[in-house]
């Protein structure tokens, strides 16, 4: 009997182990679900207006400096203030500041800029970046401004271009928010042969992404501990 009982017991905590191993992954699934369905549903947004994309965003870092340092070339990576790392694809892209190596920018900023050295350039990042965005100088005459097109286009196909006439020096505001699963954009110029991107601000991770690694975290606890 007491042979029969203890097998009894181990069988039963057999049927019970991995039938609680199901319920913590479906619990797991369904935050997953819960989590994520809204940013699925909330399409990036390509915007030219600096003020929009604030709005949009609320909270956001801003960058003024690469810490590479005033003519360094190739650029290749650097960390953003709040530590995201963003990758220049040129080969010759080249760090310069607004107000000594390249004119001032309209808006006032007097910080670091890359110089495409081309009139296009992909700027990567990653897919935590739910926001991104930057002034851009195409390399245009002082006088008098020349109509020019630039053109963004995010790593998931989605494009926009803003056309205005500009003079070296002034800028047009371009940047994404909304977005999941965004690793790059790429910016290109029509007239001008070069551009310098620069003033940039980001938000590095959705505040959904964030609960959801917490919750998945947890449930990994709660598995542990049942099986212990």
């Amino acid at each position: 009997m007491d042979s029969d009982a203890t097998g009894d017991g181990q069988h039963a905590d057999a049927v019970r182990g991995p039938g609680m191993k199901f319920r913590v992954i479906a619990s797991a699934a369904a935050l997953a679900a819960t989590v994520l369905t809204p940013l699925a549903s909330h399409a990036e947004m390509i915007t030219g207006n600096f003020a929009t994309w604030a709005a949009a965003t609320g909270t956001y870092a801003t960058t003024t400096s690469t810490g590479l340092g005033d003519g360094f070339t190739p650029v290749g990576s650097f960390p953003l203030s709040d530590g995201t790392i963003v990758t220049f694809a040129g080969a010759a892209d080249t760090v310069y500041v607004s107000g000594i190596d390249w004119i001032p920018f309209a808006n006032g900023y007097t910080g670091d800029v890359v110089d495409s050295t081309t009139n296009s350039d992909t700027i990567s990042f990653p897919a935590t970046v739910s926001a991104f965005g930057f002034q851009v100088s195409p390399d245009l005459p002082l006088v008098p401004p020349e109509p020019d097109t630039i053109s963004i286009t995010l790593s998931d196909g989605t494009t926009d271009q803003f056309s205005g006439d500009y003079a070296l020096g002034n800028t047009q505001f371009v940047g994404f928010y909304g977005g999941a699963g965004i690793t790059s954009i790429t910016i290109s110029t029509v007239n001008a042969s070069d551009f310098a991107v620069g003033d940039f601000v980001d938000v590095p991770e959705p505040v959904s992404m964030t609960l959801l690694i917490t919750g998945v975290a947890g449930l990994g606890l709660v598995r542990r501990r049942v099986i212990r």
